[in-house]
């Protein structure tokens, strides 16, 4: 899973289209997918596990 948010990380092309189902994660499950998707949307959101890491002060 980590190598997967990696490769996602450096291809954010990649993200969107799994985001808006032009492409899929082979060995993923819908739930980890949905996981996913939503813990890149807190981090752009800047309320992600660490918000402060996150923010510039």
């Amino acid at each position: 899973m980590q190598e997967i948010v990696s490769f996602l990380i450096q291809h954010p092309e990649v993200l969107e289209q799994v985001i808006t189902g032009k492409a899929s994660l082979l060995w993923v499950d819908q739930d980890q997918v949905l996981s996913i998707i939503e813990g890149f949307k807190r981090i752009e959101a800047g309320w992600g596990p660490y918000p402060k890491l996150w923010r510039g002060y």
